[in-house]
């Protein structure tokens, strides 16, 4: 038997970035879009299950493609301690929880870009089997960096070995064995750190790491395999070496020239500008995230450059997705926040909803299935009370999340995840 759905909608984006339908329609056949336009133009079969939404907004379903959910985020979140208190087991069910939580919030895909342990890998397939409800879920499993880069700080003495939290690789050849090694276990998407900031000079706040040769080895072995490759980064040669090294996005990118903005134009690298997560860090203070003078003067001057960053990526056409670094500071649930940044920042709301779904989908690699509300693809959306087209900040209200659909099927309402998938 058919699976069929039949909606209207007050307003009806779907993601493209064209002007939202009022008074619409959508037809969802076996989970995905078969046609959707203006009522009247879209077919009603009598077999079909009516959804009324005729006073409310409908909206893809929202993508955040920077997240760690082994953390759930906030100031005092023990984000690089967490596998040292916790077991595996804890941690991979907080990391459900966390997932959860976005999920409830209308973001029906996230990528995880590094957890402990495969902690990320292990919710991820947990999700697949059907087992759970839960988001589509990408899973880098361990970020690669060099030995001592910023993902292998000396946080503990040296003869006290921790394993798990990251793969550390020094040179070409050993940054491939660690690309494979995170394939070998699972992961869907390759994270590397490329530079980091809190070093340096006023003039320079920002240090190199990786080389072009270990991100090109760490490339070509992603590629070969059908993954994407993520690269965090705050700024200088580093960024150009991994945009011309194959790098699929740009993280942070704080500091990004014109050079490096045309480039990722030509390569049609994505840039994820994770704002939220330094006005965040601003709003708490140094005290309360326990920040030294030198990294809080960092942190300052991240947040008041990087819009201007945003800015000229914008005009001059890069594609900027949302991530939120949601764990790390920025707690989940709170995704949308990201959104606001934007539209901060100089977007539209429609442009910031665009970057939340259409350039998020492609950002994963996910555009022929899930991004937008077209026939053909699946019917991933979230009924919204009220209308996000003219105030953005409705997306972070809980009770304005009313209902989110993935596949046409109804997995959480007012906040609630319904239904534990098959063996629930």
């Amino acid at each position: 038997m058919r699976e069929l759905l039949y909606l209207e909608a007050g307003i009806l984006f779907d993601g493209t970035g064209t002007e939202p339908v009022q008074s619409a329609a959508m037809l969802i056949e076996q989970g995905r879009v078969a046609c959707v336009g203006p009522v009247g133009t879209v077919p009603v079969p009598p077999e079909a299950a009516i959804i009324d939404a005729k006073n409310y907004c409908v909206i893809p379903g929202l993508i955040d493609v920077h997240v760690h959910i082994h953390s759930p985020g906030g100031a005092t979140a023990d984000y690089a301690l967490a596998h040292l208190i916790k077991s595996q087991g804890v941690l991979a069910l907080e990391s459900y929880s966390h997932a959860l939580k976005d999920l409830a919030m209308g973001f029906t895909a996230l990528r995880s870009l590094g957890s402990p342990a495969y902690v990320d890998v292990a919710v991820r397939d947990v999700i697949r089997s059907g087992s759970l409800v839960g988001p589509r879920l990408q899973a880098a499993g361990q970020g690669i960096t060099i030995t001592g880069g910023h993902m292998d700080k000396a946080w503990w003495v040296w003869d006290l070995p921790v394993p798990g939290r990251t793969g550390v690789a020094d040179g070409p050849w050993e940054a491939r064995q660690a690309a494979r090694a995170q394939i070998k276990w699972g992961a869907n998407v390759i994270k590397i750190n490329v530079c980091v900031g809190e070093y340096g000079s006023r003039q320079k706040p920002w240090k190199q790491e990786m080389t072009y040769e270990e991100i090109a080895a760490v490339c070509k072995e992603a590629h070969r395999a059908g993954l994407r490759v993520a690269g965090h980064t705050a700024g200088g040669p580093g960024i150009t070496d991994a945009i011309k090294a194959g790098v699929d996005s740009i993280e942070h990118g704080h500091w990004l020239t014109d050079e490096q903005i045309e480039l990722m134009v030509e390569q049609g690298t994505i840039y994820v500008p994770t704002l939220l997560v330094n006005t965040r860090s601003v709003e708490l203070g140094p005290d309360q995230r326990g920040l030294s003078r030198k990294a809080w003067d960092w942190l300052k001057r991240v947040y008041e450059e990087k819009w201007d960053t945003l800015e000229r990526a914008k005009r001059a056409g890069v594609k900027i997705a949302v991530g939120t670094d949601a764990g790390f500071v920025v707690e989940h649930g709170e995704n949308a926040g990201e959104l606001a940044e934007l539209v901060k920042g100089g977007f539209s709301p429609e442009e910031a909803l665009v970057a939340a779904t259409k350039t998020g989908a492609e950002c994963l690699g996910l555009e022929e299935e899930i991004g937008t509300l077209e026939p053909g693809k699946k019917a991933d959306f979230v009924i919204v009370d009220g209308n996000p087209l003219q105030d953005i900040k409705i997306l972070s209200a809980p009770d304005r999340i009313l209902a989110v659909y993935m596949e046409g099927k109804l997995v959480a309402s007012k906040g609630e995840i319904i239904g534990f998938g098959k063996g629930g």
